[in-house]
């Protein structure tokens, strides 16, 4: 797997790049948004890569971000949904605009994808949510030994009836006085801050 390279641009084109690596020119197609940021044809670039394989044809795609290129691969497991489709969504979104989308459920709001129609929406939201994890633009910063059990507990929690969303707000107040919390302790102060918040509304 070919998961990053840097090298020379040696051209741009509307629908990616040609990065120039030890003499070889690699095609590598990639999303607008990175089009636009590469430099000029001879200067240095970076891209965080994956390699596609299709029967007997090997196709390479590059991103700015590692965010980027994880969604890329996530958007290809839905149904119907090729590296074709998928780099038109990341032509138009961001990675967190497109999570954040997909939190709210605004299906309209991806009826702009070329080739996306209401009902391929509300399928791809419906797919992707419970892929794409968190909110990434609610100003939280996790280090991985509390990543695994904030996940557990926002796993859990939706299994008991609550959204992604819903589960993520409960959870992103907790008190981390530990380095890896107990899930069972993000859990009780979820489930306390969700009461707290149901009263306050009734």
């Amino acid at each position: 797997m070919i998961s990053y390279l840097t090298g020379k641009v040696l051209e741009r084109k509307p629908d990616g790049l040609v990065v120039l690596i030890g003499g070889l020119g690699l095609d590598v197609h990639a999303p607008a948004g990175t089009i636009d940021k590469a430099p000029e044809a001879g200067e240095a670039i970076s891209l965080y890569t994956y390699l596609h394989v299709r029967q007997d044809v090997l196709q390479l795609y590059g991103f700015d971000s590692s965010e980027a290129r994880d969604l890329f691969v996530k958007l290809m497991s839905v149904t119907n949904v090729g590296p074709r489709l998928a780099l038109s969504v990341l032509s138009i979104f961001s990675p967190a605009g497109f999570i954040k989308v997909v939190n709210e459920g605004d299906a309209d709001a991806l009826t702009i994808i070329p080739g996306v129609g209401k009902k391929s929406s509300q399928r791809l939201i419906l797919e992707m949510r419970e892929k794409v994890g968190m909110l990434p633009d609610e100003g939280i910063s996790l280090t991985p030994e509390r990543r695994r059990p904030f996940e557990e507990a926002m796993e859990a929690l939706m299994q008991l009836g609550y959204s992604r969303q819903e589960a993520y707000h409960a959870l992103k107040k907790y008190p981390f006085e530990e380095e890896e919390p107990r899930v069972e302790d993000m859990l009780q102060f979820a489930l306390k801050s969700v009461d707290r918040g149901t009263s306050k509304g009734a």
